[in-house]
């Protein structure tokens, strides 16, 4: 391990970014990118699908923009293959990739990295000898960042299989977009990094059996009478415009607001943050559309 400052620090954290060949992690409370940042450490991935870039920032519950500005947040969505995720007690400052792990003090600020004085602790994956530490570090900050934290955006590659060996990119899918939501203080359901894949396949190398016309149907006739009052629970179809029984319904209309907190999800039934607007959980919103 080797304890750093200074310039030396801020070489080995611009180092870990820009020599990334699996996956960046990046842990700051805040985050603001200058030209730099921008068209130098981050723009050798601007167009690889195959490093994956995970940001966890926190801090600022009520404004989260001070954290986070928006014109940084929109640099990051151009990136094919990457996650951002809130965690609201954040505190702790991570730099790592697939080799190197920084435990630091330094906010990727641009300020910080040119002005501050910031110490840092460097530690390399080992090859033949385990390293407690790194593998330690790494750990904990995925772990954070399912159990803490709160999945606002993930953009994923797909890819298509060659006949024999290899794949070929065919472009990336936004599977989830929180952005706007969160910036403008909502409250969001908390969703685990864990629920996207790394990659999706655009041709599945094996097909289940088709199912003939009559199951489907059968099947969609099924769902539909598996809802749930998003209110209090009552089974009703399931319908994303009609997601309250009629009682509850009732009671809503006086008032008439969208976004007034409810209890269920109108699909699973399982307890969620859900709304007028939004009555589904996220798992269950995509199977429904």
């Amino acid at each position: 391990m080797s304890f750093l400052t200074d310039e030396a620090l801020a070489e080995e954290i611009y180092d870990t970014i820009y020599y990334a060949e699996k996956f960046i992690l990046i842990l700051s409370p805040f985050i603001q990118l200058d030209d730099y940042f921008k068209n130098e450490v981050f723009k050798t991935h601007l167009n690889n699908a195959q490093v994956q870039i995970i940001i966890g920032f926190g801090k600022n519950e009520s404004n989260v923009s001070r954290s986070f500005k928006k014109q940084d947040i929109e640099y990051f969505t151009q990136f094919p293959n990457i996650t951002i995720v809130y965690i609201p007690n954040l505190h702790a400052k991570y730099y790592g990739n697939e080799s190197k792990a920084i435990v630091t003090s330094m906010n990727l600020i641009d300020y910080s990295f040119i002005n501050n004085i910031e110490f840092g602790v460097l530690t390399t994956k080992k090859i033949l000898t385990p390293n407690t530490f790194f593998d330690t570090a790494q750990k904990t900050c995925f772990s954070v960042l399912e159990n803490d934290g709160y999945t606002i955006y993930v953009k994923r590659p797909k890819y298509k299989k060659k006949l024999l060996l290899g794949k070929d990119y065919v472009g990336s899918e936004i599977e989830l977009d929180l952005i706007l939501d969160i910036s403008k203080g909502k409250d969001i359901e908390q969703i685990p990094l864990s629920t996207f894949e790394h990659e999706k396949y655009v041709n599945a190398a094996i097909k289940s059996e088709r199912a003939g016309r009559d199951v489907i149907k059968e099947k969609d006739n099924t769902q539909k009478q598996n809802g749930h009052c998003i209110r209090c629970k009552t089974n009703i179809p399931i319908s994303i415009e009609k997601p309250l029984c009629n009682n509850c319904y009732k009671i809503w209309a006086k008032f008439g607001d969208s976004r007034y907190p409810e209890n269920y999800c109108v699909s699973c039934g399982k307890n969620h943050n859900v709304n007028f607007s939004k009555p589904a959980c996220y798992s269950c919103y995509k199977t429904i559309n």
